[in-house]
């Protein structure tokens, strides 16, 4: 489905080991009764003795341990049941807290607001769903949150753009099996902090939930929030504000240059979905020089060499051509998750790659903010 390897493909790598852990975790203790855990030993599924978490040094297709895994069906705080969740230190992104559950929304996303709160202590974390219903969360603060486990009773995840909160998980986690996935991580050499496969791209670094509302201030740079910039696979994201501080726009870009001279030709490409005009893609040429306001002819999209019909194109400013699906989330939908995509008409013709995560990013922040992709129908 992906273009690249991503983190969301190492996460979904953990169900073949893990599937047959939930099962382990409803069985009963009696084929561990050590009162310490034993040495993780790579393919090696152990049990411990309360008979609610199990564990498993899970190998990858090179026969190397690649994460190691703690599962556990918890049950949830009022009438939803029982979640199944894991604890994982894994190649492809650290530390991480994934919970099974209906709620999960099955498109990708990646928020880098999302939060895991151990007792009543909050970490920032970077939240991503790895496949139907399973969503991910890597704390920034990976030692912090390690060590904060020997004294949790609670585990919450919340993430406002993956549209989930799991409310208090009684998490029950005895000592051993905590030392257990410490030492697993030690002993196969993988990182708590950062990915360690050379194939998983930097994950963005999580910040604390936005405030509703915040400066509406602009600057020189432009909107308020502009200057406010977060790296996801390389764009710059950004949450503008309006005048009044509200969130208006989610806003991705990337800019590009022809050369290094000052007075070289640049580009740019923009993604946005804002709560008055529902998705846009927006071109920038500095070798442009066109009448605002006017129709772009014989305008084309191409995405991943497939064409993409159902668009309008307008020149916005001199340099600037706007493309306006008549289906945002149509558009959404063919973007992907890591795509080429070909733009052609009389006056323009880019080519130019959307990378893996800035998709998932626009589509965790619209639903943070309650923003429709599609735009708002006239009034009659």
């Amino acid at each position: 489905m992906w273009a690249t390897r991503t983190w969301f493909q190492q996460a979904a790598n953990v169900c073949a080991g893990v599937c047959m852990l939930a099962f382990l975790a409803t069985t009963t203790a009696s084929e561990s009764k050590a009162a310490t855990p034993e040495k993780p030993v790579a393919g090696k599924q152990i049990q411990f003795p309360n008979g609610t978490w199990s564990a498993l040094p899970q190998t990858g297709p090179d026969g190397k341990v690649r994460q190691c895994v703690l599962v556990a069906m918890r049950p949830r705080a009022g009438p939803a049941g029982a979640v199944d969740t894991r604890l994982i230190i894994g190649r492809g992104a650290g530390l991480t807290f994934v919970i099974t559950d209906d709620k999960v929304p099955s498109e990708d996303i990646l928020d880098d607001e999302g939060e895991l709160v151990l007792n009543d202590h909050a970490f920032p974390a970077d939240a991503f769903t790895d496949g139907s219903n399973s969503l991910v969360l890597h704390p920034g603060n990976a030692s912090g949150a390690l060590s904060a486990l020997a004294k949790t009773v609670t585990l919450r995840l919340h993430s406002a753009g993956a549209g989930v909160d799991t409310g208090a998980i009684a998490l029950d986690l005895p000592s051993d099996a905590l030392a257990w996935l410490t030492q697993c991580g030690k002993q196969f050499d993988i990182a708590i902090d950062r990915p360690t496969d050379p194939n998983a791209p930097a994950l963005p670094v999580p910040r604390s939930p936005s405030p509703a509302i915040a400066s509406g201030q602009a600057t020189a740079a432009g909107p308020a929030g502009i200057e406010d910039k977060q790296k996801i696979g390389g764009w710059d994201a950004s949450e503008l504000r309006n005048g009044d501080g509200t969130v208006g726009v989610c806003f991705i870009r990337q800019h590009y240059a022809a050369g290094s001279d000052p007075g070289a030709r640049s580009f740019a490409t923009f993604l946005a979905v804002s709560g008055t005009k529902g998705l846009s893609l927006v071109l920038k040429d500095s070798g442009l020089n066109l009448p605002p306001n006017q129709p772009v002819d014989q305008a084309t999209l191409a995405i991943n060499s497939k064409p993409f019909v159902g668009f309008s194109a307008h020149v916005l400013g001199n340099d600037e051509i706007g493309v306006f699906p008549q289906s945002g989330a149509a558009l959404m939908v063919a973007l992907g998750d890591g795509v080429s995509v070909a733009f052609k008409s009389l006056v323009e013709g880019m080519d130019f790659p959307v990378p893996s995560g800035v998709v998932p990013w626009l589509r965790a922040c619209a639903r943070r903010w309650n923003f429709s992709f599609e735009q708002p129908q006239p009034k009659p």
